[in-house]
C-alpha cells in the first residue's frame, strides 16, 4: 500500500514505515505508563506468595507502579559511630545462635579467635580457632548449616588455603576445626579474600564463593572479579565445584576496572532473596591524594559497602553500586572507618532489626608501592526489619498493584513508615477488578502509620478472611510513605 513506485517513492515508502514503527513505538510506552496506573494483564500468570515475607527489592511481585521510586535503606551506626571491637578485625563473621552473638575475628598477628557477646556490643574472648592451615590473607566466613544432621558438621567454613585457593573446613562448637579434602584447597586460584561456603536451600545446593582474577594471574595486568559455584554434596567430594558464574565489573567498558573493582563477596539469603554483601574497591591503586593522612577522609584508593540483590546468588542488580549508595557509608574526617568498610560475611537479623558488622580501616588501601599505615577495628549498624530497599511516594502519592496470588492466610501485614504520610490498601480481583467490599471507600486511609507489622483496614471488615484460597491481588496506595515488604499471615499481628 505505501510500497509503490521506485527511486523518491521508495524513500517516501521507508519514511512512512518507520513514522509507522515510531507511532507502534510511541503506543506501547503509553499503555507501559497506563499500566501502571491500573491497566493490568489480565492474562498475568499466578505467583506463589504463601506466608513468605515478600521484599520490595525489585518487581518480582509487581505487576504495575505509579509515582514511586526505589530508595536504599537509612542506617544508623551503633555505640556513638566507635568501634565496638578493637583487638582484631575482618574477614570474619557474626552470628547470633543458641543466645548469644558469635564473632569469628581476624587476630593482627594472624589465624582467628572466637568470642562471644550476650549485647552484642560487648564482646569477650573464648579462645583460638585450632585444626585450619590458615594461608595468605587469613579470611573466614563461617556459616550454620541448616541442611546438616551431623553435629560435627553443623559449623562450616572457607577460608584462605594455599596457592591463593579456597579451603574447607567443618566443626560441632565454632572452635575445634577439622578441614575437608585432608586439608587441601577445593579450589584453584585465585581465592584470597572471603572465601564463603552457604547452603542455598531454595536450590537445594551448597554455594562456594571466592574471588576470582581477570587479566595476568599475579601480574601486572591482573584486575579482581569474584565467581560463585556449586557443589550439591559436598561430604561425597568437596572439590566437585561447578563454576555457575565468574564476573567483573564491566557495565562501563574495560576502562572500568581503574574506577572500581570488587574486592571481596559474600552471600546472606533472607526470605528468599540473595544479598550480595561487597567490598568495592573505589580508584583503585590512584594514591593522587597524597601521603598518609589518618585524619582526613580520602576518596580513591578506598572500600565501600554495598548491596546487590538477586533471585538466584548469581545474576545481580548492581545499581546501587552504579548509583553510588553504600548501604553502610563510610565514615567522616577522623573515623576509625574514614577509607575502608569491609562488612562481615553475613547479617545477624536479632529483635526485629538487622545487625551489620563490619571492619573499619582510617587509611587508604594502598598498592606495592605506596604503603599506608593504618589502623583497624571492627563497627556496627542497625537497619530496620527488611529495610534494605524501599518502595517511596512523596507527597503527590503513588500505588503499586502486586501480580495475583492465591491468598493463603486471613491477614496480611505491611512493613511501612508513614510517620507523615498515609496509606490505604484495596483488594483486587485476578483479573485487576475492584472487590467492592475491599476497594474504594471500603478500603479505610491509615494516617501517621511507622511500623513492622501494620494491618490495613477495611469498613466493617476485620480481616480478608472470606477471601482465603481466591486468587486476588493488592493495590496500596502510598503518600509521603517508604513501603518496605508485606507479608501474609494467619492472624492479624
Amino acid at each position: 500500500m505505501f510500497c509503490e513506485g521506485k527511486g523518491n517513492s521508495l524513500r517516501v515508502c521507508v519514511m512512512r514505515l518507520l513514522v509507522l514503527a515510531l507511532i507502534f513505538t510511541a503506543n506501547c510506552v503509553v499503555e507501559s505508563v497506563c499500566a501502571g496506573d491500573g491497566a493490568l494483564d489480565a492474562a498475568s500468570a499466578v505467583i506463589d506468595v504463601g506466608r513468605r515475607k515478600q521484599l520490595l527489592v525489585d518487581d518480582a511481585v509487581i505487576a504495575a507502579q505509579s509515582n514511586l521510586r526505589r530508595e536504599l535503606g537509612r542506617v544508623t551506626k551503633a555505640n556513638g559511630r566507635q568501634p565496638i571491637f578493637t583487638q582484631g578485625w575482618f574477614y570474619g563473621t557474626v552470628l547470633h545462635d543458641e543466645g548469644c552473638f558469635k564473632l569469628w575475628w581476624r587476630k593482627p598477628a594472624g589465624g582467628y579467635a572466637y568470642a562471644t557477646s550476650k549485647d552484642g556490643l560487648h564482646f569477650e574472648t573464648q579462645a583460638e580457632l585450632t585444626g585450619i592451615n590458615f594461608a595468605g590473607d587469613y579470611t573466614l566466613a563461617v556459616t550454620i548449616d541448616p541442611h546438616e544432621t551431623d553435629s560435627e558438621h553443623r559449623y562450616k567454613a572457607a577460608y584462605d588455603a594455599q596457592g591463593m585457593a579456597a579451603g574447607l573446613a567443618h566443626s560441632g562448637d565454632g572452635i575445634h576445626w577439622q578441614p575437608y579434602n585432608d586439608g587441601r584447597p577445593v579450589t584453584g586460584r585465585a581465592a584470597d579474600t572471603y572465601n564463603q561456603i552457604i547452603w542455598d536451600q531454595d536450590a537445594r545446593t551448597y554455594r562456594l564463593f571466592t574471588r576470582s582474577d581477570f587479566g595476568t594471574a599475579g601480574g601486572a595486568t591482573e584486575w579482581r572479579g569474584t565467581r560463585s559455584m556449586v557443589n550439591r554434596d559436598i561430604k561425597h567430594d568437596p572439590t566437585a565445584w561447578q563454576t555457575v558464574r565468574s564476573w567483573a565489573f564491566d557495565r562501563e567498558g574495560p576502562q572500568e576496572r581503574q574506577r572500581r573493582q570488587i574486592y571481596a563477596l559474600t552471600d546472606w539469603i533472607y526470605e528468599g532473596i540473595h544479598f550480595a554483601l561487597m567490598s568495592v574497591y573505589e580508584w583503585p591503586g590512584d594514591t593522587s591524594e597524597g601521603p598518609a593522612d589518618l585524619h582526613r577522609r580520602h576518596e580513591r584508593d578506598v572500600m565501600n559497602f554495598y548491596i546487590a540483590t538477586s533471585r538466584d546468588g548469581d545474576d545481580w542488580d548492581l545499581r546501587w553500586v552504579y548509583e553510588g549508595c553504600p548501604l553502610v557509608p563510610r565514615g567522616p574526617d577522623g573515623a576509625f572507618d574514614k577509607d575502608i568498610i569491609l562488612p562481615a560475611s553475613s547479617i545477624v537479623t536479632h529483635n526485629d532489626r538487622h545487625w551489620l558488622y563490619y571492619a573499619g580501616g582510617n587509611e587508604r588501601h594502598g598498592t606495592e608501592q605506596v604503603r599506608y599505615p593504618r589502623q583497624h577495628a571492627i563497627g556496627l549498624a542497625w537497619l530496620r526489619l527488611d529495610g534494605f530497599v524501599a518502595l517511596a511516594a512523596d507527597a503527590t502519592g503513588g500505588t503499586l498493584v502486586t501480580k495475583p496470588f492465591r491468598l493463603e492466610g486471613p491477614a496480611v501485614a505491611l512493613n511501612i513508615e508513614a510517620c507523615r504520610g498515609e496509606c490505604r490498601v484495596e483488594v483486587l480481583d485476578e483479573e485487576g477488578r475492584p472487590l467492592p467490599a475491599y476497594a474504594g471507600a471500603a478500603a479505610l486511609t491509615q494516617c501517621g502509620v511507622d511500623g513492622l507489622r501494620v494491618s490495613p483496614r477495611w469498613e466493617g471488615k476485620p480481616d480478608l478472611r472470606a477471601l482465603v484460597g481466591q486468587v486476588i491481588r493488592l493495590k496500596i496506595h502510598l503518600k509521603d510513605a517508604r513501603l518496605y515488604s508485606f507479608q501474609v499471615l494467619d492472624a492479624a499481628p
